[in-house]
């Protein structure tokens, strides 16, 4: 099957939690983190989040320094990413930063069939509307509709449900992960994976093919083996 290309951002802290057991918004990471989120998104034909982190953390979606739109307009992309959101609940503040006006942002919601057509309103004229799977978004028929549509690469910021659901059905393809030089702690506490997780003998195996240190925080690149 033709797919984009998936590539996972996450930061988390040293003992591997992205935010607090009380879900608050996550403030560990340094402006070098902040620089490296842009760049992937500059090097980004989408954006996929989750409706867990867009209710979270509203996130904003665009690419925000003037250094990175200069290099994603170097690499001759148009100046908004397509966004994408995976919600099987269709439960959407309508004051998202998901619905900002920016140039060139098109929009896509991909939910259920079972969703009932009133809790789509929210979206009405102002995203596409793409039901894939009953109960729960099928995510190798959104890859292969992007596809279709001309993504080549899609950047994923979370969250762990997500991530753990592209892991799951084997699409994942790239893991940066940035490692704060904080502790939090906590068993209730998210990690970059959630869901059900994978017995010991179906592990996925990464191959690390970068690592940097700036201060006291590390960026590391691994790509899935397969």
């Amino acid at each position: 099957m033709k797919r984009p290309f998936v590539y996972v951002n996450m930061a988390m802290t040293a003992d591997g939690k992205i935010t607090s057991a009380r879900r608050e918004y996550p403030r560990f990471t340094s402006e070098h983190d902040r620089l490296q989120m842009d760049r992937l998104r500059a090097e980004a034909d989408a954006l996929l989040v989750g409706a867990g982190t867009l209710r979270a953390d509203n996130p904003v979606w665009n690419v925000r320094t003037e250094e990175m739109r200069d290099y994603r307009r170097s690499l001759g992309k148009p100046p908004g990413l397509l966004r994408v959101l995976v919600t099987a609940s269709a439960r959407i503040d309508a004051t998202s930063r998901f619905f900002d006006e920016a140039e060139g942002a098109d929009r896509i919601v991909a939910t259920v069939e079972e969703v009932p057509d009133e809790r789509l309103a929210v979206f009405s004229g102002r995203s596409e509307v793409w039901k894939l799977g009953r109960r729960s978004v099928d995510l190798v028929e959104l890859m292969r509709r992007l596809a279709e549509r001309g993504i080549e690469r899609l950047l994923v910021e979370g969250g762990g449900e997500l991530n753990w659901a592209l892991v799951r059905e084997d699409l994942l393809d790239e893991l940066h992960v940035t490692v704060a030089p904080v502790l939090l702690g906590g068993r209730e506490a998210p990690t970059p994976l959630e869901g059900q997780g994978l017995p010991m003998k179906l592990q996925r195996k990464l191959r690390l093919e970068e690592v940097r240190r700036q201060g006291d925080e590390l960026f590391c690149r691994w790509t899935v083996l397969r």
